[in-house]
């Protein structure tokens, strides 16, 4: 579980306006700690958002799936009794793009 993994992830149970069911997820936590740890910290993947810079950000997904949106306010540690099936990997570029959005939202 490395940061940049897709996985499906189960959010449920969830409370609104939280992003539940089974979706897929980013990992953006980092890959050292994901050894060591219980938990990781993920983005969850929506496809029924538009893009709005930095809270989503547009991308394909692997396997040929539709244009889906990284929700950055949904960042959420789950257990990685959470995590499912990986689906692939993003690329280094998404990733930097991923960062940047996260600093944004993250700062004051």
């Amino acid at each position: 579980m490395k940061r940049g993994d897709l996985y499906w992830v189960n959010l449920e149970p969830s409370h609104a306006p939280e992003f539940g069911k089974i979706r897929p997820g980013l990992i953006i936590s980092n890959s050292d700690q994901n050894v060591h740890l219980p938990t990781v910290v993920v983005l969850p993947i929506s496809t029924q958002a538009p893009k709005i810079w930095p809270l989503r950000l547009g991308f394909k997904m692997p396997q040929g799936r539709k244009e889906s949106f990284v929700v950055v306010p949904g960042i959420r540690q789950v257990s990685k009794q959470r995590l499912q099936e990986k689906i692939g990997i993003i690329s280094e570029g998404f990733l930097a793009n991923v960062e940047e959005a996260l600093t944004f939202y993250l700062r004051d």
